[in-house]
C-alpha cells in the first residue's frame, strides 16, 4: 500500500468517525430527559440524641442532586445520604437539597451556596454537566476554585463528590459515550487537584468507589439511561457517607 493510499484511507475513517460522533451528539441532544421531580427535598432522618440538636447537612449540585431518576424524595441521593450518617453517627440529621438540573461548577458559587450557609456539612455534587458542555480544564479549575472558596467560607467542612464515568450510560452511544467519558478523567482531575488544596475539604471519588457498581446492574439506572436510579443514588450514599461522617466529626458536630 502506497504512502498516499494509506493517508487517504486514514483520512476517509477520521471523516467518517467525525461524521459518526456528530450524529451521535444530535441522537442524544433530541431524546427526552427526566426532569426535577415534584417535590422538595428537605428531610429530617434518624432519631435525635439526646440533648443533640440534629446534624445540619445540605447538599448541591446538578440533577443527581436534585433527586432527578427518582419519585420520591426519600429515594433521592440527599435523603439516601443522610439515612447512612444517622446510621453511622445514631444522630437526626436534617438535610436540604439544593441541586439543579443542568447546573455546571460554575453556576453554584450565586446560585446554590449562599443557601447552605446554615449548614454543619456541604456536600457537593457536580462536574457532569461540565463534561457534557466541554467546559475546558482552566475553565474547570477556577470554577472549582471560586467555588470551594465561597463554600467554606462559613467554616463548615465540604465533601465534594468527583465526577462519576460515563461507561454506563445508555443514553449516549459508541464511540461517544468513551469520548466523554475520557474527558471526564481530566475534569475529575482537576477537582481532585483543587480540593487538596483546601483544609476543609474531602474529595470523594465516586468514578472509583460507585461507579463500578453499576457495572451489570441496569436497574442502577434512570428510565432515561442518563441519571441514577435509587438503586444508583444507593451506591453513591455509599462512597460519599464515610467522609460526610469524618467531616462531621472533624467539626466537632458528631462523634466518629
Amino acid at each position: 500500500m502506497t504512502y498516499r493510499r494509506a493517508l487517504g484511507i486514514a483520512g476517509v475513517l477520521v471523516a467518517a468517525g467525525v461524521v459518526l460522533v456528530v450524529g451521535e451528539i444530535a441522537a442524544a441532544r433530541g431524546r427526552t430527559y427526566l426532569v426535577d421531580g415534584p417535590f422538595t427535598l428537605e428531610r429530617t432522618v434518624g432519631m435525635p440524641a439526646a440533648g443533640a440538636p440534629p446534624l445540619e447537612l445540605r447538599v448541591l449540585g446538578d440533577s443527581t442532586a436534585a433527586g432527578v431518576g427518582t419519585d420520591r424524595a426519600r429515594d433521592a441521593l440527599p435523603s439516601l445520604l443522610a439515612e447512612r450518617v444517622a446510621r453511622r453517627t445514631g444522630r437526626a440529621v436534617h438535610v436540604v437539597g439544593h441541586g439543579r438540573s443542568g447546573a455546571r461548577t460554575g453556576d453554584l458559587a450565586e446560585g446554590q451556596i449562599p443557601r447552605a450557609d446554615d449548614a454543619d456539612v456541604v456536600v457537593i455534587v457536580i462536574g457532569s454537566n461540565d463534561v457534557i458542555h466541554a467546559t475546558d480544564p482552566w475553565r474547570m479549575r477556577r470554577h472549582t476554585i471560586e467555588m470551594l472558596d465561597e463554600a467554606t467560607a462559613n467554616g463548615a467542612p465540604v465533601v465534594l463528590g468527583g465526577i462519576p464515568r460515563f461507561y454506563g450510560i445508555g443514553a449516549l452511544a459508541e464511540p461517544l459515550r468513551s469520548i466523554v467519558d475520557g474527558y471526564a478523567a481530566v475534569l475529575r482531575d482537576v477537582q481532585s487537584d483543587v480540593a487538596a488544596e483546601h483544609a476543609q475539604v474531602t474529595f470523594v471519588d465516586i468514578a472509583a468507589l460507585a461507579s463500578p457498581r453499576f457495572l451489570g446492574v441496569p436497574e442502577s439506572m434512570a428510565s432515561d439511561e442518563f441519571p441514577p436510579s435509587t438503586v444508583g443514588y444507593g451506591f453513591w450514599a455509599d462512597a460519599l457517607a464515610p467522609a460526610v461522617v469524618a467531616a462531621a466529626g472533624r467539626a466537632g458536630d458528631v462523634d466518629t
